[in-house]
């Protein structure tokens, strides 16, 4: 059984991104959704969260989106994103807000704007944490 899939990544009329990938998580309204190889067909709905990709050389990719579609047919993965918030868009130096506006889970009620700024929010918190587990495991090997 092959290992990875191909994951393609777009806006409503743009193609942006191609990746071979190992698994990916999305946002969908109940919680966290999972790709892997050789998964059964799957029709999602995103909502605003953040897309963690793991492709064939497992290195973790992140991303943020505002809601969209997943689909998984065929061994080939296409998210259809409202819109995709990359790290490069991020200003990591700006101190994040409050722990509580950072985990609110029902964006349903929010304007695109506002759902951005919580995916930012979110994407800066991982972000965040992946760096302090890094630094951690990091210091523990130079020991």
């Amino acid at each position: 059984m092959k290992k990875s899939f191909a994951l393609s990544i777009a806006l409503p009329g743009k193609h942006l991104l191609t990746f071979e990938a190992r698994q990916v998580m999305l946002p969908s309204k109940n919680g966290y959704v999972g790709f892997m190889a050789g998964r059964q067909p799957l029709l999602a709905t995103m909502e605003a969260g953040l897309i963690t990709i793991i492709d064939i050389e497992d290195h973790q990719i992140l991303f943020g989106t505002t809601g969209g579609f997943a689909e998984m047919l065929d061994n080939q993965a296409t998210l259809l994103c409202d819109s995709l918030i990359e790290v490069k868009d991020l200003k990591l130096d700006e101190e994040a807000t409050t722990p509580d506006k950072i985990y609110i889970r029902d964006t349903s009620h929010m304007t695109e704007k506002q759902k951005r700024e919580y995916v930012k929010l979110l994407m800066i918190n991982r972000l965040r944490k992946t760096s302090t587990t890094c630094d951690k495991s990091h210091k523990t090997i130079t020991e």
